[in-house]
Order: structure tokens, then C-alpha cells, then sequence
């Protein structure tokens, strides 16, 4: 029987990522037994939706979760999510919600997920990536307001933005999140002074 590491609540991709990395090295976690119950095959951008934010309330995941499947003794019943040309699979247990509340992986060649060269989780690869460092994401977004050209194209590459709203940040402040495709994320928080 297959088993995944489930991560509770991840809001996207990175955070999914981090968190079952950092399941398997605090808690040894060799994952729990699922059966796939139902298989959803999506296209690049619906794949891109749903991994830019598991949270969202989605009517396949409703309609999973009616159907109130058991709990056997092969595991708990999931969603196996895949996409044309993805290196892995996405297994998702709704537990009863609308949205993706537990999500694992499942390798396309239904080996464990030992290897986390795979899914590019090798903490020594991850060292030797240059990150950027606060200064820098202050220096490039100054350059940016100011019409100047960009000294480290980091900022501009592999990298997204969310706002504080759309990021479910419990917060009154407005401001956005910049999310690196080397899994750090930056906050940015606008307050007018006068």
C-alpha cells in the first residue's frame, strides 16, 4: 500500500515542500497509507492555480468530499493530482472540506519520495543556490520605483507576489509577499507616514 508524508494546510507549492522536508527530518515521518480514490488530471494552469494556493475552496474537492468515502485498511481515500509533464503527483485527502486541507506527493514512478534530489529538497543543493538577502530586495524594489535597471536579476526571475489579503495573512496592514523559486519569501508592508 502507498504512503505519503501529508502536510496540514499548505498554501502552496513551497510551503507543501517545506513543510513534508521538514516532517521527514524532525519527526522521521515515513508517512501515512492512502488509496487513490479518484484520479484528476489538470491542465498546466489549473495545476499552476492550485499549487499557487491549496486553501481555495474548489467544487472537485466538494464533490470528493460528499461522497464520504471509508477510511480502510489500505488508508485514508485521496485525490491523485497530475499535470502533462510534472515530475511528480499530488495526493490530496480533503478530509471532508472543500479545499486541499492534506497534501502529499506521490513520485510518477510510484517510488517513495526518499530521494528528495527529485524534488530538488537536498539541503547541501539548496545551501549552494545564492539567495538573496534583505538589502538586496530593498535595493531592487528602490530601483524598480525609481525607473533605474536592476543590479541582480534574482529579483526579477522565478519570483512571484502575493498580497497580504490574498495570502490569508491575518493582518491590517497592506503589503505583499515576494516568493522566491528559492523557497524564501520577503515581506513588503506600505504605511503611509503623512
Amino acid at each position: 500500500m502507498p504512503k505519503t508524508i501529508f502536510a496540514r494546510k499548505p498554501f502552496d507549492l513551497d510551503q507543501l515542500k517545506s513543510d513534508v522536508a521538514d516532517l521527514k527530518r524532525l519527526f522521521n515521518s515515513q508517512g501515512d497509507a492512502y488509496y487513490v480514490a479518484e484520479e484528476l488530471q489538470l491542465s498546466n494552469q489549473e495545476w499552476e492555480r492550485l499549487t499557487e494556493d491549496f486553501l481555495a475552496d474548489r467544487p472537485c474537492f466538494r464533490q470528493f468530499s460528499e461522497k464520504k468515502l471509508p477510511v480502510t485498511e489500505e488508508g485514508t481515500p485521496c485525490i491523485r493530482v497530475t499535470t502533462p509533464g510534472s515530475e511528480f503527483a499530488l495526493i490530496i485527502d480533503t478530509q471532508g472540506y472543500d479545499y486541499a486541507r492534506y497534501v502529499g506527493f506521490e513520485a510518477n514512478d510510484s517510488s517513495e519520495i526518499d530521494d528528495e534530489d527529485e524534488l530538488d529538497w537536498d539541503e547541501d543543493s539548496s545551501e549552494e543556490e545564492e539567495s538573496l538577502t534583505e538589502e538586496e530586495v530593498v535595493d531592487g524594489l528602490r530601483a524598480l520605483l525609481m525607473g533605474e535597471s536592476l543590479d541582480c536579476t534574482s529579483l526579477e526571475d522565478n519570483a512571484f507576489t502575493r498580497t497580504y489579503e490574498e495570502g490569508g495573512y491575518l493582518t491590517y496592514d497592506k503589503g505583499f509577499t515576494i516568493h522566491m523559486a528559492d523557497g524564501g519569501v520577503f515581506q513588503v508592508t506600505v504605511k503611509q507616514e503623512r
